[in-house]
């Protein structure tokens, strides 16, 4: 039965081993996202400080370039004294600038959904990060009870 003891200890040398360089591996892989989660809150506050004013800016901008639109279209219309080719020519216009205002202006909105959807994948990412360092603390003190 001796052969049976060494292939024994042997064994349990090899997972001991084994656990170590995973215990290491662990320890890089967490340092690396640590340092990844920093970097993921210093873009979150990069966007956030200077991708919403600009945002807000821009749509404030398109909504009053549309409420301009359509004072001049009224005014235009209010002419009467034009010849009908002007007039017509004008509105055209005004049309033409108003679509043009409000592709910009649905433009404008999708940028935001983007910037919010990119937003919210940080925090998720940050979340599961934190979720990984639980199970992380939970591993840990689940190998230190079988230790004691």
């Amino acid at each position: 039965m001796a052969w049976a003891e060494a292939v024994t200890a042997l064994s349990a040398a090899l997972i001991a081993v084994m656990l170590v360089i995973c215990g290491i591996g662990l320890l890089f892989f967490f340092g690396e996202l640590r340092r990844l989660a920093a970097e993921l809150r210093r873009l979150t506050g990069i966007l956030d400080h200077d991708a919403r004013p600009a945002l807000l800016s821009i749509k404030t901008m398109v909504e009053d370039a549309g409420k301009t639109v359509a004072a001049v279209k009224n005014e235009v219309e209010g002419f009467s004294g034009t010849s009908r080719g002007l007039r017509e020519r004008i509105e055209r216009a005004a049309d033409a600038v108003e679509d043009r205002l409000l592709d910009l202006d649905a433009l404008v909105d999708v940028l935001q959904d983007e910037v919010e959807g990119t937003a919210l994948d940080i925090a998720a990412a940050l979340r599961t990060t934190r979720r990984g360092g639980k199970l992380l603390r939970r591993v840990r003190r689940a190998i230190a009870a079988r230790r004691r």
